[in-house]
This record gives structure tokens, sequence and C-alpha cells, in this order.
């Protein structure tokens, strides 16, 4: 399996482990607005936001007494390090933490290259300054690698069971002020003769190796921010905007709901609010808020844009498995699964490309804000997915065959072939069992009964479906030379007790051209080079021998957002923060990178099936906009569409030690 060490560099999390005493909801906000005018920040209303933090918090059963507040003139850079110490002092296993900061923020040059744009993230105290001088060099802010610290430290301390939700009501962004009140807006702080590095060369061996490790009990963890790196975040009617949308949001969902419904939520309110403002998200989406319960959350789509009130479109398409005629439920955003909330409406796709969608709605939609609405799908329609099967004529297999051609009709999605030759799968009975398997090496993909029954047979399709979409991929060639990347895997030398890595020699591991691993032995980082003469964004899936889809980069154990998956021109980036370990089956597996000037979405694409056993098998949850030309190399037709993306294909091998 698959497995990643996340070595955080930026803020977050969630904890708890065994209640040895009794357990408690603690809360620490900090409240900076007050800065004075020889720091070179803007006075903002962050005192506003505390009675609103404070009122969410108690209704959701948060004591008065147990949620401490620090502002303005004590809100120093000791005085936050020391408020944070004093909360990590009073909090035991079990407890639920919530870290809430409202005040400026700013990118700040990095000190120990651990980070891809020389940049680090900061926060901005009281006593800290915005310009680099003489006689001030960033010593009173407090970086992403001090706050990741502070943050597995609490982790470890609150164990499995409690939680940790850190809410940044500030701002990271290094441009300039577009209007309203901003919660930062100054450049990054750096030297007069910075220049952004070239992470190529940067040393594995920096301090981001060395922080708190986390234990193997430690907590999930949540963080939410009011805006993305390169946006600024705005107030809202003197209150900060996140501050506002997470109070509307906590009094309006009730008591049981996920961080991923809260989450969506305040994304609504803000696209009213502060429509210039990306929320962000990371961590343990799926855990109910304040509980630690897990809630499964079925695949769904976001509305991009509502052109008509029976009309919209999705940031989904042919690359996720969404094609013309398929048929969807509209439900309020926030919903769990199709069983958990009455439909808004029912559609049918009536027009798809590469990457997007356009759905028409039976009926009109009275709310024209696409921040409301998640889409679900109701029947699939397979489109250009194409897989041929041979069924062998036995009795055993007479219903079987006549369930899968039924199948191929009502979806298109193939035929049944009577040449194994023309054949990519296969479907045979042996003296006590029967077997799908891959014509091309003969790989089983499902063992089923000697008489499959109708469970068997509908895991059978689902088999089939999903080798059939992993075969669309890899055939999926998109080769605009405009956007043209290249990744490979590097291997590494790792120590799991002084968490310290070192790359080796590109030859260590390598034999016939193709990386092999070792499972538990061997471990590797990514490196990904921009060979354009633009700036890029990429996504990473892997695809196994029967076709099933994983998420490789990022995925909710190694998570990035958009912006750390962007790539300046000409730029190679090792992305050391995330290490790669391995184990069973052994196979070759293709790793696919799509790359573009604007991100992409694979959510849909991955599901939570068939990469279970590699442990990779968690959905992407960053979004695209783009069309590409596709060219299947299968049996048949071609469609063209406009091109305008690249892909690259990478081989590895995980092979017995």
């Amino acid at each position: 399996m698959i497995k990643f060490f996340k070595l955080l560099a930026l803020i977050l999390c969630l904890a708890s482990n065994s209640l040895e005493v009794l357990a408690e909801k603690k809360a620490l906000i900090i409240a900076v607005g007050d800065y004075q005018p020889r720091t070179g920040w803007g006075k903002i209303s962050s005192a506003n936001d505390i009675p609103l933090i404070k009122d969410a918090l108690i209704s959701q059963g948060f004591d008065d007494e147990k949620i401490a507040v620090i502002r303005d003139q004590a809100a120093t850079r000791k005085g936050i390090l020391d408020a944070l110490a004093k909360l990590y002092q009073e909090s035991v296993k079990g407890d639920i933490v919530v870290v809430h900061y409202s005040g400026h923020g700013q990118q700040i040059f990095d000190d120990n290259g651990d980070e891809a744009d020389g940049l680090d993230e900061a926060l901005v105290p009281y006593d800290a300054f915005s310009k680099f001088a003489y006689n001030y060099q960033g010593e009173n802010h407090i970086r992403d690698d001090e706050l990741g610290n502070i943050i597995n430290q609490f982790r470890n301390k609150l164990g499995t069971d409690g939680q940790l939700l850190f809410i940044l009501d500030s701002c990271h962004s290094g441009s300039a002020t577009r209007g309203g009140i901003a919660r930062g807006g100054q450049g990054a702080l750096t030297p007069p003769d910075w220049k952004e590095p070239d992470s190529s060369n940067a040393a594995l061996t920096s301090s981001m190796f060395e922080r708190t490790k986390l234990d193997d009990n430690s907590s999930p963890f949540v963080m939410i921010s009011g805006a993305s790196a390169d946006e600024l975040n705005y107030e809202y009617q003197g209150k900060g905007s996140l501050s506002y949308a997470f109070s509307v949001a906590m009094t309006s969902l009730g008591s049981e709901f996920s961080y991923r419904q809260l989450f969506s939520n305040i994304a609504a309110q803000m696209s009213v609010i502060s429509p210039l403002q990306s929320p962000a998200i990371d961590g343990d989406l799926d855990f109910m808020l304040f509980n630690g319960d897990y809630l499964t959350q079925s695949p769904f789509f976001n509305v991009k844009r509502i052109a008509k009130s029976n009309l919209i479109q999705i940031d989904a398409g042919k690359l996720q498995g969404v094609f013309e005629n398929t048929t969807i439920f509209l439900m309020p955003a926030g919903t769990s699964d199709l069983e958990s909330a009455k439909p808004i409406a029912k559609g049918k796709v009536i027009n798809t490309k590469f990457n997007e969608a356009v759905i028409e709605l039976e009926s009109d939609l009275s709310d024209l804000n696409e921040k409301l609405y998640w889409v679900f799908i109701d029947q699939p329609s397979y489109g250009d997915l194409s897989v041929s099967i041979f069924i062998e004529e036995s009795e055993p297999l007479t219903n079987t065959k006549k369930e899968i051609e039924d199948f191929f009709k009502m979806s298109g999605l193939g035929e049944v072939v009577s040449d194994t030759a023309e054949a990519d799968l296969q479907i045979r009975h042996f003296e006590k069992e029967t077997a799908l398997f891959v014509s091309n090496g003969l790989l089983k993909i499902q063992i089923l009964n000697d008489q499959p029954n109708a469970a068997q047979i509908d895991e059978l399709k689902s088999s089939i479906a999903s080798y059939a979409q992993g075969k669309y991929l890899k055939q999926t060639q998109l080769k605009n030379p405009k956007f043209e990347i290249e990744f490979r895997l590097r291997p590494i030398s790792f120590d799991e007790i002084l968490q310290t890595a070192e790359l080796l020699p590109d030859d260590t591991i390598y034999q016939t051209g193709i990386l092999k691993v070792r499972p538990d032995e061997d471990r590797v980082v990514l490196e990904v080079t921009n060979k354009s003469k633009t700036d890029l964004y990429f996504s990473i899936i892997e695809i196994n021998s029967k076709g099933e889809i994983g998420a490789f980069m990022p995925n909710n154990n190694c998570t990035m957002n958009d912006q750390e998956r962007k790539i300046s021109a000409g730029q190679t980036v090792i992305y050391s923060d995330c290490i790669f370990s391995f184990g069973p089956p052994y196979e070759k597996l293709m790793l696919k990178s799509f790359a573009a000037p604007f991100p992409i979405n694979f959510q849909p694409t991955v599901q939570q099936q068939g990469m279970n056993s590699r442990g990779n098998s968690n959905p992407l949850e960053k979004f695209v906009q783009l069309s590409f030309e596709r060219s299947r190399g299968s049996s048949g037709s071609q469609v063209a569409e406009k091109m305008d993306g690249y892909s690259y294909e990478y081989i590895y091998e995980i092979v017995e030690n």
C-alpha cells in the first residue's frame, strides 16, 4: 500500500485519545486589529469578531469560562505564543480545542528552504512590522513552520478522541489591495536582494524534517482559512468575512454536521458577502464537528455556474466520466448522500466537454446562488468509454452473460465479443469459481462464486466500469507543448526516528529504465519540472493494471492547495514534504499527470473503491477549468476537441523484496 508521511508545513489540526480525565471544550480567540502606525499595518476590526466567535462556540456547548481571549496590545508574538502554551498545558487527551485568529497575515522570506516559492506564510502579531529593515527581519512574525510544530504538539497531546480546529481570518497574499478593508495587502517581507529560489537545489535535510513528529495516535485535523494564498481577505460590515460566515453557519446548521458541511455553508455565505474571496479548508473534512464520528461522503460535483434557472454548468466532464444523457440529482450543498435530503431538482447532462458539462434541470431554481447546490450522479452514461469482454460459453455463466449483455445495451459501455484476441477482459469458469481477468497478462480482477449471485454480478458490472474508466484515462493524450511538464519519483534515504531524508543517486533502485520499489523498504519523493514558458498547475492520478484509479498527488493524506501545485515557467520543484512508501500488490502502475494554466479536478474520477488495498483511494478536492483535445488509442473512432493541456505518463513497479 502507498503510505504518505506528511511533514506539516502550515497550520491546522484536530486531536484526541482515551479520556484519562474529563474531556472539555476549550478555545483561544486571538484578535489583533489596533496595529500602531509605526508597524506599517493598517487598523482592522478584529475586535468585532470576538463576540461572533464566542457566541458561535457557546451555541456548540463551549463554556464561556473556557474561551480565552487575547487582543491587540496583549497579542504580541510573545503574548500569542504564551497563550498557546497555556492552552496546551491546560488541555488533556480527548479535549476539543479551537484556535481562532483574526488579524493581518503576510508572506515572508523562507528561512529553511522548505517552500517551493521561497516564501513562508506568517501571522502578524501586534509587534510585527510590515517591511524588511536593518533593525527588523521578521523576528516577531509567527511563521507557518513554527505554527506547524505547535499544532503537532497539540495533536499528540489531544489524541484520537479529541479535535483541534484552526480558523484563520487573515490574508497571506502579497498582492495589492483591491478595495475595501483587507486583512493583509502588504507585499512579502523579504530582503532587498531576495530572489525566488530554484527549488530543485533545495536540501531535503532542511529543518522541515526536524519538526515535532506526530504520534501514531495523533488526531486528525481541520483548518479553515478566509482566502486562498493568492487572495486578500476582506471585511464585511466591520467584521471578518470568515468570522461572520462561520458564525452564521454554526448557528444555522444545528448540532449534527460534518466539517465538510460546515465549510459548504461558509462558502455559500461568503459568495454573497465577499465574492472576491475563495475560502479554503484542509484536513479530515468528513468528521462530525466537535464529535469525531466519521461521516461517509458520497461523491458529488460543485456547480460552477447557473446560466439560467433551469440550466447549470459543473467543472466535470469526460475526464471525470460524466457524459451526455447522464442523469443527476441537484441537492442542497452539504448533503452527505442521496438518502439524507430531498432533491431540489432532477436533471440530465445535455452537453459535455473534456472537463465541463452542461445540465438541464426538469424544474426552475428560485435561488441562483451556485454555492447552495451540489450535484450527485443518478444514472451514469458511459459515452466514449468502451470495453470489450469475452465470456466463456458454459452453463454456469449463462445468466452472467445475459446480465452483462443487458448492462452493455443499457449503458453503452462496451460489447461482448466472441474472440479472445479482441477482448480487453475475460470471464471464465473454473472448477470451483468464476473469474474476471484482464486478457493481457491474465491478471485477475475479481473472483466470484461457482455461479455468481445477483450481488456479485452487480460488483462485476462495477469492476468492468472501473476498468473501462482506467483504460480511457490511460489512453487520453493531451500534448499541447505550451503546457509541457514532466515528473519523476526520486529515491531517498529516510530516517524514521530523526525524520530526516536525503536524495539518493538516480540509479539506486532503477532497473531497465523503470523505477522498481520494494515494500516497506524504499521511499521516494516527487519531482516535477515545468518545461514550458507558462506558469502551470498539475494533478497526478495512479492507474493500476486492473484499471482502478487512485489519487496520487494531491490526496487527503498529502494535501496541497492549488497554489502549492502551481509551478513557475522553467522551474523544477521537489515536493519533499510528502514521502511515499509502498506495499503489495506487486504490479506495474501508471502515474499520469495533467497540466494546464488552471487547476484540475479529479475528485469525481477517483472513487472510494478499487484502490483501497493500496491505501490510496481518496478523492482529490481540487478544481480545473480547461478543455482538451482527446485522442483515443483503442478500437474505432477518434473524437477531437479543442486542445489546451498536457498529459505525461510515468511507469513504476512494486516488486517483492
